[in-house]
């Protein structure tokens, strides 16, 4: 995008909200929605310009997102997006859609194994976002479930064999060795998935706005406190087992204990019911099934492009190693 669409959607926004400094590009921040950034100082402090990708989320969903993160206004690690002159917080230009919101200050934990307080007090925050969603609950099937086992069926019933010949036929040795490692194992694994799942999509549960993308990378710390909680544009309603299941898988893994005690951080805020405690089971299992799969359909199938040249080799590369530990039952 041109400096000229960047300063035209900004003059929709009060004049203490415009550059003070110019604006630095951040491209997509390191991540895959195919969002373009940029950050800069105004008279009300660091400021994040956002535009979304012309095929992604539409209008109504990002208005809809914007509107559960005023609920959630009180938390100050939750970046409110800013209202231009009309009390608009989403702005259409060259084919985009547009918001601005503060740049929250911290860092990310990259260390593995991480800080038993962070990984404490990042639980403890993604309850209390939870919590201040909770009055917009309804009662019904987790729709990531159904997606889940319907994806799996759907491998089941041919999808598997159409990877395998596309994998097969290609020439690039590192993602098709992994490749196909991940074929052989995800073929034991997907019938008892399978079963698990339909289990799992018969049990009401509790649904909510939910993050639905937690990663480690989305909490940010300044010492042990939260100051940020970014990335939102996934939110749906979905079960909090979903986002419990997704933060603990990516950040401490089949750790027994870490995962007891982040759990115990989240209930201290809010509690979990039994249906929920039970379908994170359901979701780490189907997780660790499909996420290599993901990337071999991405890359052998469809032909993405990711930043970096060793994205997808790391991608199914995770994705195999999940499984095989999953497999192995390797709960330390």
């Amino acid at each position: 995008m041109s400096p000229e669409d960047l300063n035209a959607v900004l003059a929709h926004y009060p004049a203490i909200a415009h550059p003070l400094t110019k604006p630095e590009a951040l491209g997509n921040a390191g991540g895959h929605s195919g969002v373009s950034l940029w950050r800069y100082e105004s008279g009300q402090g660091s400021l994040l310009v956002r535009a979304w990708p012309s095929d992604g989320i539409e209008a109504r969903p990002l208005a809809q997102i914007h509107q559960w993160l005023a609920l959630a206004a009180a938390l100050d690690f939750v970046p409110m997006p800013v209202k231009d002159r009309a009390g608009r917080t989403i702005q259409q230009h060259a084919g985009r859609l547009w918001d601005l919101a503060p740049w929250m200050p911290g860092c990310a934990e990259v260390r593995r194994p991480p800080q038993r307080a962070r990984v404490l007090a990042g639980f403890s925050a993604l309850g209390s976002f939870h919590q201040a969603l909770a009055g917009q609950a309804r009662f019904g099937p987790s729709p990531g479930l159904v997606q889940r086992l319907s994806e799996i069926e759907s491998l089941l019933l041919g999808g598997f064999d159409v990877l395998q010949q596309i994998v097969e036929a290609a020439n690039e040795e590192s993602p098709r060795r992994d490749a196909l490692q991940w074929l052989e194992l995800a073929r034991r694994a997907a019938p008892p998935c399978a079963r698990l799942l339909a289990q799992a999509v018969t049990v009401g549960c509790r649904l909510q706005p939910c993050l639905r993308d937690i990663r480690p990378d989305h909490l940010l710390f300044q010492g042990n406190r939260v100051t940020g909680l970014i990335d939102f544009g996934a939110m749906r309603y979905e079960t909090v087992a979903a986002d419990l299941a997704r933060l603990l898988s990516e950040w401490v893994e089949d750790d027994r204990w870490a995962r007891g005690e982040a759990l115990a951080a989240y209930s201290s805020i809010r509690r979990l019911d039994d249906s929920e405690g039970s379908l994170i089971e359901a979701f780490d299992a189907s997780a660790a099934l499909l996420g290599g799969g993901h990337w071999i359909r991405w890359h052998f199938l469809e032909g993405r492009v990711f930043e970096g040249p060793d994205t997808v080799d790391r991608g199914i590369a995770r994705g195999l190693e999940r499984l095989r530990r999953r497999l192995a039952g390797t709960i330390h």
